[in-house]
């Protein structure tokens, strides 16, 4: 009798138990989410920090003054190329260029990358500015395609990476782990060539943020 009794004061019921258990998850719910807000606001802090890079970089550019040729003589700054399809950030880029031929290869080429690839290409064609980029984060500069292949970009048969700049949050769904590409504006893309006179005193960067999604209250922007 006195061992059944011992066994009964020490032992743990089954309500005990689930009581136990339910504090348990509560305390790993309550660590997974402060973890997650942690991380969250380390990855903010690197797209803001990636994006006073480009703007440092930028001021390098229009102080170099770089010469376009074509219908782009005159422009300060890199050419902005939001959503340009393959074929019109080609010709964009054969006319600033002067160039004989231009051709992206490698992969399947998005008219999202277009913006952040015409940015990273030009600045990198500056000494200064190139020393800047590699300022940048390596996990934030990539030339893979949503398949992880590896775009390229042919000018007079000379090949080149073509890079872009994207947020520290991948995209779901992709095979590759990149983020979403970081936005670039400097004119009025839908007007090609476009007007010297309506082009922006300097160009405005963006972030997409967290949701991936650009025009969010989560977005991150040089403005």
């Amino acid at each position: 009798m006195t061992m059944k009794s011992h066994r009964g004061k020490y032992g743990l019921t089954l309500v005990e138990m689930l009581v136990v258990l339910a504090i348990i998850v509560i305390l790993a719910a309550i660590v997974a989410s402060v973890a997650s807000r942690i991380n969250n606001q380390g990855k903010e802090r690197l797209a803001k920090s990636t994006i006073e890079i480009l703007c440092t970089a930028l001021e390098q550019f229009h102080d170099y003054e770089y010469s376009y040729s074509g219908s782009y003589l005159g422009f300060d700054f890199p050419l902005d190329c939001n959503d340009f399809s393959a074929d019109v950030l080609q010709s964009t880029l054969r006319d600033a260029l002067g160039a004989g031929g231009v051709t992206i290869t490698g992969g399947v080429h998005e008219p999202s990358y277009s913006g952040s690839e015409a940015l990273y290409f030009f600045l990198s064609m500056v000494p200064q500015c190139k020393q800047i980029l590699d300022r940048i984060d390596r996990s934030l500069v990539t030339s893979e395609d949503s398949n992880g292949n590896r775009l390229k970009i042919v000018i007079d048969g000379r090949e080149y990476p073509l890079f872009r700049v994207v947020d520290p949050w991948p995209v779901k769904g992709q095979k590759s782990r990149v983020g979403t590409v970081l936005q670039y504006d400097y004119y009025d893309e839908k007007v090609v060539p476009p007007n010297l006179a309506e082009v922006r005193s300097f160009p405005v960067l963006r972030s997409a943020g967290p949701d991936g999604k650009f025009g969010t209250s989560d977005d991150i922007s040089s403005k």
